[in-house]
């Protein structure tokens, strides 16, 4: 029977000392990446002139019976802001951030392609931790373990929800909760630069431009509020792609792209924090003619 730290430990160096090693690659730091609102959206390595990148769609001119879904906009454009963003491709576990995400089940053991890379490089001492010190997460809440031999000095474990179209909406808000507690557990301790991978993985089913939406709009929101460098891991080009089609509502660079998000962003923007708004339920007050009966007799 492997070990489950047989599982998250494999190429790595020989014992030495009494200390387990992995291998070290190069790492990354944030000055190395591109902030997004100094990038083209065309490319997430290279720092390439502005102009380049491709133009959004201007619909005020367009004579619609509607109109645009907003009025003003909720997520106007913020240099400041866009230059505190980044989107990256590549492998989050080689990030010298404050901390990295990793997304996991309940029991902290989740074998995916983020967990296998942070485990891996984190070494031993993280797979004790989780699973002596630790223990459990809830789905939708975090919990931190250090580093140990990553670049970042902490990792924020949190569990996501299993998507569900019928519980579509329970869904979107427990995903919304994974990345706010992740985004304000740094807060609470005092870090300012967090990588984030997506937490809705393959394995959870969850539909990509949604999830994409909740966490933009949840960091976005955050981003108003602390003053942090937030990244955006993907692991492929399709995941990177799906963000640098959406951010521009979300991280508009130009008034072009703010007027344009007028129109493509969906109704619901979320609440204060990104969270995503149910609708109000309605009551409906029915007259009651028996009710009537018994009060005029009591009269």
């Amino acid at each position: 029977m492997r070990l489950v730290s047989d599982i998250y430990n494999e190429n790595i160096e020989p014992s030495l000392g009494g200390i387990t090693k992995p291998l070290i690659p190069h790492y990354i730091t944030v000055e190395n990446l591109t902030p997004w609102g100094a990038k083209d959206s065309s490319s997430s390595t290279t720092n390439n002139n502005l102009g380049n990148r491709p133009r959004p769609a201007d619909y005020s001119h367009l004579q619609s019976a509607e109109g645009p879904r907003h009025d003003a906009s909720p997520f106007p454009c913020d240099e400041q802001i866009n230059h505190r963003f980044v989107i990256w491709q590549g492998d989050i576990s080689l990030l010298a951030v404050d901390a990295i995400t990793n997304t996991t089940d309940e029991t902290l053991t989740e074998k995916n392609r983020i967990s296998k890379k942070i485990f891996g490089r984190a070494g031993a001492a993280l797979t004790s931790a989780v699973v002596h010190d630790v223990g459990r997460c809830k789905t939708g809440e975090v919990c931190v373990t250090p580093g140990f031999f990553l670049p970042a000095k902490y990792i924020i474990h949190t569990v996501g929800p299993i998507y569900s179209e019928k519980y579509r909406s329970a869904s979107e808000s427990t995903l919304h909760s994974c990345y706010r507690n992740v985004l304000y557990k740094a807060k609470e301790l005092g870090l300012r630069t967090v990588a984030l991978c997506d937490i809705s993985s393959v394995q959870r089913n969850f539909p990509p431009d949604t999830a994409a939406h909740i966490a933009l709009r949840t960091i976005r929101r955050f981003l108003e509020q602390y003053r942090a460098e937030i990244v955006i891991a993907c692991l492929e080009p399709n995941e990177r792609g799906i963000y640098e089609v959406l951010a521009p509502l979300y991280f508009p660079r130009d008034p072009l792209e703010e007027r344009s998000a007028l129109w493509q962003l969906p109704k619901d923007i979320g609440g204060a924090y990104g969270e995503p708004q149910l609708a109000d339920r309605q009551i409906r007050i029915i007259h009651n003619p028996q009710h009537a009966v018994m009060i005029e007799g009591k009269d």
